[in-house]
């Protein structure tokens, strides 16, 4: 049975793990394997993400199944709403309700917490993007965000709930 909870100090490599799975399988198309190994270090490391996972205003979730992480989440509170930073699900694992419950998930903490929408970027050529809009995000916005020698190409999307 599929079960969320929040991430653990000893979930951490496992999460690192499963982002570098699921960014080479994903990006590898749509950005220099150069810019995946850049933004894998800075955004993907074990200490930036301990001290993350000591922060009020961040929360992570991850997803597993009989003690093995399909998917997780990573959010950070804002003072008007949530921006969803991270939604990484195992390439075996989408397409079956993972992603779907961790973002439900955060919805019934934003709804307890007051809070009336959830944020993302997601890459334009990204195919997650659709799963997004099925999920209710709608495009807000493109931006291009430059980012040490690449740049991210991006839309805004936003649900309000």
């Amino acid at each position: 049975m599929l079960q969320i909870s929040h991430l653990q100090q000893q979930d951490v490599l496992s999460i690192i793990s499963l982002a570098h799975e699921t960014w080479w399988a994903t990006y590898r198309s749509i950005i220099s394997d150069e810019q995946i190994h850049y933004m894998l270090d800075r955004f993907y490391n074990e200490k930036l993400i301990e001290e993350q996972l000591q922060q009020n205003d961040h929360i992570f979730l991850k997803a597993t199944e009989e003690g093995v992480l399909l998917g997780y989440c990573h959010a950070i509170w804002t003072d008007s709403f949530m921006k969803l930073s991270k939604l990484y699900i195992h390439p075996k694992a989408q397409g079956k309700g993972v992603g779907k419950l961790l973002l439900e998930e955060l919805e019934v903490r934003c709804n307890a917490n007051q809070m009336h929408s959830i944020q993302l970027n997601v890459n334009i050529h990204n195919p997650a993007r659709f799963f997004y809009e099925r999920m209710g995000f709608a495009i807000v916005q493109r931006v291009d965000i430059s980012l040490h020698t690449f740049w991210l190409n991006d839309y805004v999307m936003s649900k309000t709930l």
